[in-house]
């Protein structure tokens, strides 16, 4: 039997019930809805997905495709079928060189032939999804299909034609299997606020999508954490008294990466050190974006005095409406900002970026 590796420090998953149950009342419910989990970049998203369905997969008869657009690119229609399809395993031997060449996910299993004809847009790969589905249904499985960050293909448009963008054909797809077929649970994860307000304020999607925000891990559960971090991290080199936890909380909030970080850093530096250079580390990132746009360090301004903006709020910098639009969605497109697309606001990408974005506007 092979030893299990030993780590000075583990990746700790805490507490999220409430998440939990709800994803679980999702998955019990006949599908009816798409269901989109959106929050702050590094909230933990993709890790609760994980974690439910490895849990559920033992309990119930689950078929789960999970595609995180994170760790893959898809640059066209054809790396799209790539990924979506695989070569089933009874693929003669003379195909053994074209297996290779096709995506890593296997979402579905076809012969080479049946994919070639897909990607010159000779078959409807939804159809055969719908066909995967009906099948696996028959056998009393439920299908699920999570696909993360699938704003990542909204420049990608179906072989035949450049009236067809494939994002918008997946959606209409979605709805079929959902709301008017029932046979899938479609899961969509992003961070992305403007994307999923773009869906929110559609009317077909607003009427058959359920929205359910995943946000950063409260100050209680932070607190369990990290009085407890051999119990959760299996940290047994150091332990953290009540101050010094209050102190983290301070610093970074509920991000669950950037906690996990500092308690890297402090295997080889005190916690005073840790939290000094990871305020300046935030604080030079903010100041490397800003560098040369004052407009920006006027938006800054706002969030450093608000800390949960409206669009409204804005108006008093003076920046013409498509300009502050444009550096709005900027700010967020590159996770200095976080727009709740549910409320319309703007605030900081947690607590970090808060005190990065006021030491940067305090420093002049």
């Amino acid at each position: 039997m092979k030893a299990k590796s030993k780590y000075q420090k583990d990746v700790a998953f805490i507490n999220r019930q409430k998440e939990l149950s709800y994803l679980e009342k999702y998955i019990n419910e006949r599908p009816e809805s798409i269901l989109f989990i959106h929050g702050p970049k590094s909230s933990g998203k993709t890790t609760l997905l994980y974690k439910f369905f490895e849990k559920t997969g033992k309990e119930q008869k689950l078929d789960v495709k999970f595609l995180n657009l994170r760790e893959t690119w898809i640059g066209n229609y054809k790396d799209f079928i790539r990924i979506f399809f695989g070569i089933a395993d009874k693929s003669p031997q003379k195909d053994v060189k074209e297996t290779r060449e096709y995506g890593v996910f296997n979402f579905f299993k076809l012969s080479v032939e049946v994919l070639k004809r897909m990607e010159k847009g000779e078959l409807d790969p939804f159809q055969i999804m719908k066909r995967e589905f009906i099948k696996l249904t028959g056998k009393g499985i439920k299908p699920v299909i999570i696909i993360d960050e699938l704003q990542a293909i909204d420049h990608i448009y179906m072989s035949n034609g450049k009236d067809r963008q494939l994002i918008i054909e997946l959606f209409n797809f979605f709805v079929a299997m959902t709301k008017e077929s029932h046979l899938a649970h479609i899961i969509i994860a992003s961070s992305d606020g403007y994307f999923l307000n773009t869906v929110y304020n559609d009317s077909r999607l607003k009427k058959t999508s359920k929205f359910f925000k995943v946000d950063y891990l409260s100050r209680a559960d932070v607190m369990e954490w990290l009085l407890h971090i051999e119990k959760y991290s299996k940290i047994t080199d150091y332990k953290l008294d009540e101050e010094a936890a209050q102190k983290i909380w301070d610093a970074v909030g509920g991000n669950a990466w950037e906690i996990q970080d500092i308690l890297s850093e402090l295997f080889s530096a005190g916690l005073e050190e840790v939290l000094a250079q990871y305020k300046k580390k935030v604080q030079a990132m903010v100041a490397h974006y800003c560098e040369f746009d004052s407009r920006k360090r006027e938006i800054l301004q706002v969030i450093a005095r608000e800390r949960n903006a409206r669009a409204g709020d804005f108006e008093a910098t003076g920046i013409e409406g498509a300009q502050l639009k444009e550096l709005l969605r900027d700010m967020v497109r590159n996770n200095i900002l976080y727009f709740d697309p549910m409320d319309a606001t703007y605030s900081p990408q947690g607590n970090s970026y808060y005190h990065g974005i006021t030491m940067y506007i305090d420093a002049g």
